[in-house]
């Protein structure tokens, strides 16, 4: 079975690369015809909560007949401001926006369900941060980063835009990680009891290796801390020796393949305009990747 991976499409912003001229959802539209993939999951940054509908019913034009697997991002979680005191919870914004439309285009929203393929399930969901991926005694023009700091969402002007557009996202971030973590788990120890072949597609990163951004020494090593979360890592970890294969996106970084914790895991990479995904091979457990190449 071949399986396209990806994530980061975007579909709000209608961005080109400067490589191709082409948004990063002509160029997917493009690997979907060509690779003729069994299965398409994206994991996160769909677009807009509000567009949910428009959004994946294009996902679904181009990718036809296929089964289609989608999992959650920070930006679909954004709301406006009006919203922010009627939507509490990052469950709340998935039933009032994602749902539904998953559900009229015949998508498995990986968040409340894995994704069946006969010997293979496609487990994942949104992942959120817990801070855990914080540098350790990360220091800013000599003032020492606080937890109160990373809460605030940033510093000098340099501020995480979920802050102002995830509601209450600064005054629950433990209790939604927790939760993601604990629902991604519940989908493992699903799939993993049936004998499947667990195949994981996370939005953030479970572990810093798959961050991707290099430490700068100033205000923009605060953001590492908002790329995963560790908790949904420790999970993982515990059940590594029964999962074959983990992507993840949201840092627009890409991260080769490697083993974390003996799993070969990587995070796509894709950014604004710029498509990059990878082709999973079921039997051969080949990884091949598409889109952009590396260093564009």
């Amino acid at each position: 079975m071949r399986i396209l991976f990806t994530a980061d499409l975007h579909l709000n912003i209608p961005a080109r690369s400067p490589r191709t001229g082409r948004t990063a959802f002509d160029v997917f539209a493009e690997h979907i015809a060509s690779e003729n993939p069994d299965v398409v999951v994206v994991a996160g940054d769909i677009g807009s909560s509000a567009q949910a509908p428009q959004h994946l019913a294009a996902i679904r034009n181009v990718v036809g007949d296929r089964a289609l697997a989608i999992a959650l991002g920070n930006h679909d979680f954004w709301v406006d401001r009006m919203g922010h005191a009627q939507y509490s919870t990052l469950d709340q914004v998935v039933t009032r926006f994602w749902r539904e439309p998953a559900r009229d285009v015949e998508a498995i929203l990986l968040d409340s369900e894995n994704l069946d393929l006969g010997g293979i399930a496609i487990v994942g969901g949104y992942g959120h941060f817990d801070l855990g991926l914080a540098e350790p005694n990360l220091h800013v023009r000599g003032r020492r980063i606080t937890e109160d700091i990373y809460l605030s969402g940033g510093m000098n002007g340099l501020f995480w835009n979920d802050f102002r557009y995830i509601p209450n996202c600064g005054t629950s971030v433990q209790s939604e990680s927790q939760a993601q973590a604990a629902g991604i788990a519940a989908r493992m120890d699903s799939a993993i009891a049936a004998g499947k072949q667990v195949l994981l597609a996370i939005h953030t990163c479970p572990w810093r290796e798959l961050n991707g951004h290099p430490l700068r020494g100033d205000e923009a090593d605060i953001l590492s801390a908002y790329s995963g979360n560790s908790l949904v890592g420790k999970e993982i970890e515990k059940r590594a020796a029964s999962l074959d294969f983990l992507m993840c996106g949201h840092t627009h970084m890409p991260v080769r393949e490697h083993l974390c914790c003996g799993i070969p895991s990587l995070n796509v990479g894709a950014d604004y305009g710029r498509f990059r995904g990878v082709i999973y091979e079921s039997e051969s457990k080949v990884i091949r990747w598409i889109g952009e190449p590396f260093g564009s």
